[in-house]
């Protein structure tokens, strides 16, 4: 293992943390440390609250994400919040174990699914846990029951 030093420099004029590794090589070692000082920073999101106070949100949290009239409605366990941004920007920063869209204007979060009905003719009717009822796109469908069948094989 190599030898790591840690020096912290003062900027005034900077407001964010900026973290630079200096190594000989890009090897296992140096992408695996800079993986954990991020994880801390991507399972979470900032939205705003109805009274528009940003929140930090764990992404375990969120129930599903929806375009709304150019902006993004997120359903969490702790209520509903804003983001004033492009559902295709959100689906990025989500793990896609976890996270499934299942329109063109909506993600849901696969741990927060009470029941997937398949009953209804050539359609899938979503039930959360918190009560919340979704449908999926009609295209979506065969993705959908795919990615269903790939988890419960692989013992998810």
């Amino acid at each position: 293992m190599k030898k790591i030093e840690i020096e912290f420099k003062e900027e005034k004029e900077n407001e964010n943390i900026r973290v630079v590794f200096h190594a000989k090589e890009m090897d296992d070692e140096v992408l695996g440390l800079m993986k954990r000082l991020e994880v801390p920073f991507n399972d979470k999101l900032m939205v705003q609250d109805e009274k528009g106070v940003m929140v930090v949100l764990p992404m375990s949290d969120i129930i599903s994400i929806s375009s709304d009239n150019r902006k993004l409605r997120v359903v969490a366990e702790e209520g509903n919040f804003e983001l004033h941004t492009a559902l295709r920007d959100i689906q990025e920063q989500l793990d896609d174990t976890d996270f499934l869209k299942i329109s063109r204007y909506e993600i849901i979060n696969l741990h927060k699914v009470k029941h997937f009905d398949f009953s209804v003719s050539g359609s899938l009717k979503i039930t959360m846990k918190n009560g919340l009822e979704t449908w999926a796109s009609r295209r979506f469908i065969s993705e959908i029951k795919e990615r269903l069948t790939g988890r419960s094989k692989s013992g998810q």
